[in-house]
């Protein structure tokens, strides 16, 4: 017999009676699934028919292969290849050869200087070879040989004022590097964001067409009972508005649904209309959960995190322009040697066997009596240096923070998980006590509409925190510092 054939035996809704015993006749709906049976027995939603599902892993190996924001960062890492290069090239030797001609006087040049490591100093060599025709004679040749040896003893003297602008290049490439791996990890993490809110949309929208398949069935029910003055309209006015909702939640579920496969084409660097999509990826029914204790992982991420070790390496590099700031304050003082040679011949040849040499050592100095700039540059660094070590303190309290807030997030979403899969079952067993009550006539729809309310909003909150889960926990390894981009998300 069905519902709306049911016998109440000529009780009116309102009268105080006692429940009808449950072979009266009676056809109540069947218990609801548990969670986890319900889901898997459900109308699954799952990519659009005709697209190209991929696997996370997939999904991130395109996004890190054709993200535009992940681009720019390899083009900044390239650019600073190239800078550290020229700096380098400043220790190579730099040769410059010249030619000046004339009627009567010709003159070949050639120029070379070469920077010496460690010690700052430098060596340039030069030699001119110079013909010279005066009233037809034949033409005289001059040679001019020069070595000379600078080195500063004072100002400019040692590694850090020799290889400053080296290191400086080479530690601009390191943080553009460290840079694009940090970007590798963000964008990884975004990938896994908007992988799984693809699938907690797809789950919601399970979740509405369920709910409004038990809405449009009471409003039916509603309305036949009406039909035999068993049901009031008030009762059917409330389950229409039940319905009417429901067919809302359902269209904002869809609308958010496409809007998710959007943001997660746009971050893989697709277009928006792209076939791509999340495959079907099923949430866990028991999270595995086991932590270290919250000490062991900040010192994890206390040694491991990129953020750190540039920010570490930036308080040295404070520490060398301090220092090299403190020797510019020193007059220059430099230390030099050098050879000369002259000849005069009727060919390069003679005249370059026929010169002296001669060396000279020498001490040049100098000292600018205006040394504001200099002063000035001096305490900047200082002050500088201490901004660098008082930042450096800071970003390992916030490393700290960071990884302690990502274990509190995963923990509070376990014990989530478990109460609200326990709401999700009170939900059921409130639908199911409800119905009954309102198929035997001892209360109106009103508890089967607010029940149908609690069991959406609970499925919905239990959808959210297992999706919440997945990316949660890859934000626990950025925190830490070990995620390992290849290695998490490998095929």
């Amino acid at each position: 017999m069905s519902v709306l054939g049911m016998t109440l035996g000529g009780v009116a809704m309102g009268q105080d009676t006692h429940p009808m015993p449950d072979d009266a006749g009676v056809e109540a709906e069947p218990l609801p699934s548990p969670p986890g049976e319900a889901r898997q027995g459900a109308e699954s939603v799952g990519p659009t028919p005709g697209s190209q599902p991929v696997s996370l892993a997939r999904a991130v190996a395109v996004a890190l292969e054709h993200s535009f924001s992940l681009l720019s960062a390899g083009d900044s890492v390239a650019s600073a290849r190239f800078r550290e290069k020229a700096a380098r090239a400043q220790f190579f030797p730099q040769v410059t050869p010249s030619y000046q001609g004339g009627p009567d006087e010709s003159t070949f040049g050639l120029a070379a200087s070469q920077r010496l490591p460690w010690s700052g100093g430098t060596v340039t060599a030069g030699t001119n070879l110079a013909s010279l025709s005066l009233d037809g004679a034949s033409a005289v040749k001059s040679s001019d040989v020069r070595v000379v040896l600078t080195q500063p003893l004072l100002r400019g003297a040692g590694p850090n004022a020799t290889y400053y602008d080296l290191r400086n290049s080479r530690r601009a490439l390191e943080a553009q590097e460290r840079t694009y791996e940090l970007a590798r990890q963000r964008l990884a993490v975004d990938v896994t964001a908007t992988f799984f809110q693809v699938v907690r949309q797809r789950e919601l929208l399970r979740v509405s067409r369920q709910s409004l398949k038990r809405s449009d069935s009471l409003r039916d029910a509603s309305e036949a009972r009406m039909k035999v003055g068993l049901a009031s309209k008030l009762d059917v006015f409330r389950a229409e508005l039940q319905s009417s909702q429901t067919q809302e939640a359902l269209v904002q579920s869809q609308a958010a649904l496409e809007s998710a496969l959007e943001q997660f084409r746009l971050l893989l660097g697709l277009d928006p209309a792209d076939p791509v999509e999340p495959e079907t990826s099923s949430l866990p029914d028991a999270l595995d959960l086991a932590l270290e204790p919250v000490e062991v992982l900040i010192a994890r991420a206390v040694e491991n995190r990129l953020e750190l070790q540039e920010t570490r390496d930036q308080v040295r590099d404070a520490e060398r322009a301090a220092a090299l700031a403190k020797q510019n304050l020193l007059p220059q003082l430099d230390l030099n040697v050098g050879f000369t040679q002259t000849g005069l011949g009727p060919t390069y040849a003679d005249s370059l066997r026929a010169g002296t040499g001669r060396v000279n050592v020498y001490l040049s100095t100098s000292y600018s009596l205006e040394r504001s700039n200099d002063k000035s540059t001096a305490a900047i660094a200082e002050l500088d240096l201490g901004t660098r070590r008082r930042s450096l303190a800071q970003r390992e309290l916030e490393v700290a923070a960071d990884v302690r807030g990502a274990v509190r997030t995963l923990e509070r979403i376990r014990k989530s998980v478990e109460l609200q899969r326990k709401a999700v079952a009170f939900a059921e067993q409130q639908v199911r006590l409800a119905t009954l009550r309102y198929q035997r006539g001892l209360a109106s729809n009103f508890d089967v509409v607010d029940a149908e309310g609690s069991l959406l909003s609970s499925r919905t909150a239990l959808v959210g925190l297992l999706t919440d889960f997945q990316v949660s926990r890859v934000q626990l390894l950025r925190a830490e510092g070990t995620l390992n981009v290849e290695k998490e998300f490998a095929p």
